[in-house]
């Protein structure tokens, strides 16, 4: 019993070690990404937001199969969020190939207002399903939504 109660906090403490959200920047683009993968590749939903020119776009993929058409327009998906009281849906852009969404702009504001809460999200879609976890996502998020803005300019020749 001693030793099962020395491993819990271990355990639990290698499942918080890192975050869930990653930054990257692609230099000379004036643009950066925060994205948060499908752990499950199979079921789950991966988040990406894109920050470029001074706008940003989110979008939501999966790695298994298509996702689902909404009534039969293959340019569009039923995508529901929901928090702990609450209950969104929309319908989203589907890309070609069906594995990615561009979530409405309104859309993508409740679900970083959510987050910047500190409030679990649950992204269902059609046959997927994931939990965002908010740990991190405001540092993250405001260091992605920085960064664009931060890229100095490079004159083709000398003043």
């Amino acid at each position: 019993m001693g030793i099962i109660k020395g491993l819990v906090p271990l355990a639990l403490l290698g499942c918080y070690a890192t975050s869930p959200w990653n930054v990257s920047y692609l230099q000379g683009a004036d643009s950066s990404r925060l994205s948060c993968p499908a752990h499950d590749k199979v079921n789950g939903v991966g988040v990406e937001m894109v920050f470029a020119e001074n706008s940003l776009r989110t979008y939501l993929e999966v790695h298994s199969q298509a996702i689902p058409s909404y009534r039969g327009n293959d340019r569009e998906a039923l995508v529901t969020l929901k928090m702990a009281d609450r209950v969104f849906h929309t319908i989203a852009h589907r890309h070609a190939g069906g594995q990615r969404l561009l979530l409405p702009s309104d859309f993508q504001q409740i679900l970083i207002d959510a987050l910047l809460e500190g409030s679990p999200v649950v992204i269902e879609l059609q046959g997927y399903r994931s939990t965002l976890n908010p740990e991190q996502f405001s540092n993250k998020y405001y260091s992605a939504k920085k960064h664009p803005l931060n890229v100095p300019i490079q004159l083709p020749f000398k003043l």
